[in-house]
């Protein structure tokens, strides 16, 4: 057999057990009387081990082996637990982890030194049976005695705690046998869209009947289906109607998509010169055809906002051990869905400002006490959906950001004039987010070379979104990220300004209003106008792109939201909406920063698109 082509398949099982393991060790440290991450750890090492021996990654199977015998040697009462033993399995943790990347790319291996991490963990071990890797059983590879059933289970649909359920349930049923090929994994049991319906594989030595009692006995179990399983055979999970689709396969039908809704825009265009007929009828009809394919291929890209945050409970851990400071990470929102790539793109920034947050943000516990703070710090991933955008906040309740102190060192940098006496939250994060710019005393591993802010607010802006900052020394500081739900097709508003026209996606457009000589107002050294009762600062695309305006004191605005925040664009005309595709754009040396991107309208003619947040 050619195992070669299930190892994009291991990978991506293995990193939803190795992210399940990182949590479950993070739960366990915070309560090491608690018997439940012990088990979920044994169980996820456990399919990790099954998997790696199968697919012949030896090193990532030895290491996995010898984790085991440590998790079986502690739940049986044989081994105490103990801080070190944790930090060994963490370790473990974090050698399978560079194991099954190293497999990614075909090579086998588990971290720098797996044979000394294995030797530690059986040392660890000691004083229970460690068997030897050689010989060691596969996962469901027909060795061990018994018989192999694969097993459907329902639990009921208006139950509470649908995962609490099936967790019990497969716990209950673990001590009938070897439990193998659990689809969804465990660690997904949680997530809100858990439908109550999982799938494994058991080899065992009791009567199927004994199976249906043991899951049954959980409570709540609505259907149990049990068969006799070919020893080849493969596990059927078509009941659960999902399949694993390759990144690259997603990426290039999201591209095919986007050049139909191109097409069908053109057809639409030609067409409005047409007269009635057949020819218009499937024309408009293949229009909304292509519609629903759009819409239906977004959707598939659609991720969780848990993927992301999954990664920082062991980041925050590792980080605030390293510091030698206490925090508390809560987490919230984990459910609203963003476009993959949105969320990938994610990655860095948020990484610098919870890594700002714990370094910079947060005191030590002596000083937050002394500060009639609690000992352990506050850091809080809040995600929600405004609109068309998803907005993420990194909040501590840290020391603030003091800002006299960046106020000087933004003068003797020359970043700020002599004259400004304080800073507003706009302003201290535009000094924060010069290159180089940093308020570290000393060079450290977190932080100190001037990078992090820079690097968030330009990744953030590339995007097409926004960054916002809130501080009060003594209470924390809030970092407020808005993005765009999607890259690949957005709805725009296109704007004509001289001879070009421009899109404005509409997800940071609140209205249109008319812009004349009556109803700008005086408030500062801005125009503005006045909407709804409140001055709107404005911005003259003719005079920022310097091209001549169009005649006459009544001209559009659009009116852009970003948070809070509010600017009214000048325009020439406005041109309707399109949906549009947004192109990669690499902006020569020298453009200004208020481009965001390319697209190709409807008559064949590109179009730059508009950075709203740069604008405001």
């Amino acid at each position: 057999m050619d195992l070669a082509k299930y190892a994009a398949l291991f990978v991506a099982e293995s990193r939803e057990h190795l992210k399940a393991c990182n949590q479950l060790l993070i739960a366990w440290e915070r309560a090491p009387a608690a018997a439940e991450p012990v088990n979920g750890l044994f169980r996820a090492i456990h399919s990790i081990k099954g998997m790696a021996a199968t697919m012949g990654y030896t090193q990532v199977a030895d290491v996995a082996h010898h984790a085991e015998g440590l998790l079986d040697a502690i739940r049986a009462g044989r081994v105490t637990v103990r801080p070190e033993y944790l930090d060994l399995l963490f370790r473990a943790v974090d050698g399978l982890g560079e194991g099954v990347e190293a497999a990614a790319t075909g090579r086998d291996g588990a971290g720098t030194d797996a044979g000394a991490l294995a030797r530690a963990l059986e040392v660890a071990a000691s004083g229970t049976a460690v068997r030897p890797v050689s010989g060691a059983p596969a996962q469901g590879d027909g060795s061990a005695p018994g018989t192999l059933l694969d097993v459907r289970v329902m639990v009921r649909s208006g139950a509470p705690l649908r995962g609490a359920r099936a967790t019990l349930a497969l716990r209950r049923v673990e001590a009938l046998g070897q439990l193998s090929h659990l689809v969804p994994s465990a660690a997904l049991f949680e997530r809100d869209d858990f439908d109550g319906r999982f799938a494994f594989r058991l080899r065992t030595e009791a009567a199927p009947r004994e199976v249906d009692a043991a899951l049954r006995a959980a409570g709540e179990v609505a259907s149990v289906t049990i068969d006799i399983a070919a020893a080849d055979g493969v596990l059927d999970t078509a009941a659960f109607k999902q399949v694993r689709v390759d990144v690259a396969r997603l990426d290039a039908m999201t591209k095919l998509a986007g050049e139909l809704v191109v097409s069908r825009n053109r057809l639409l265009e030609l067409l409005a010169r047409a007269p009635d007929g057949e020819l218009r009828r499937t024309v408009e009809a293949l229009g909304r055809q292509v519609g629903q394919m759009q819409s239906e291929v977004l959707a598939a890209r659609m991720t969780p906002v848990a993927e992301l945050f999954d990664r920082f409970p062991r980041v925050v851990r590792d980080l605030a051990r390293d510091l030698g400071k206490r925090v508390r990470l809560d987490v919230e929102g984990g459910e609203i869905e963003a476009d993959r790539a949105v969320l990938e793109e994610l990655g860095d920034p948020l990484v610098h400002l919870v890594r700002n947050a714990i370094d910079h943000g947060l005191e030590a516990p002596a000083r937050r006490v002394a500060a009639g703070k609690p000992e352990e710090g506050r850091l809080r991933l809040v995600a929600t959906r405004e609109r068309n955008s998803v907005v993420i906040r990194v909040v501590d309740d840290g020391r603030g950001i003091d800002r006299a102190r960046v106020l000087q060192q933004a003068r003797d940098a020359g970043a700020v004039d002599e004259s400004v006496q304080t800073l507003g939250d706009d302003q201290l994060l535009r000094v924060l987010a010069r290159s180089g710019f940093s308020t570290a005393t000393a060079v450290s591993g977190v932080s100190g070379r001037g990078v992090g802010v820079d690097v968030v607010v330009t990744r953030i802006r590339a995007l097409g979104g926004s960054v916002e900052l809130s501080s009060r020394v003594g209470q924390g500081t809030e970092f407020t990220l808005r993005v765009p739900l999607t890259l690949a097709i957005v709805n725009a508003l296109l704007v004509r300004v001289g001879a070009e026209r421009y899109a404005v996606p509409l997800a940071y457009v609140a209205e249109t209003v008319d812009y004349d000589g009556g109803s700008k107002v005086d408030a500062g050294p801005r125009e503005s106008l006045l909407v709804r009762g409140r001055a709107v600062p404005t911005v003259h695309l003719a005079r920022l792109f310097d091209v001549p305006a169009a005649g006459g004191q009544r001209r559009p605005a659009v009116v852009l939201q970003l948070g809070e925040r509010r600017a009214a664009v000048v325009v020439d005309s406005l041109e309707g909406q399109q949906d549009i595709v947004v192109e990669p754009f690499v902006a020569p040396a020298g453009t200004p920063p208020w481009f965001g991107g390319a697209t190709i309208l409807a008559d064949g003619q590109p179009a730059l698109i508009l950075d709203a947040a740069a604008l405001a």
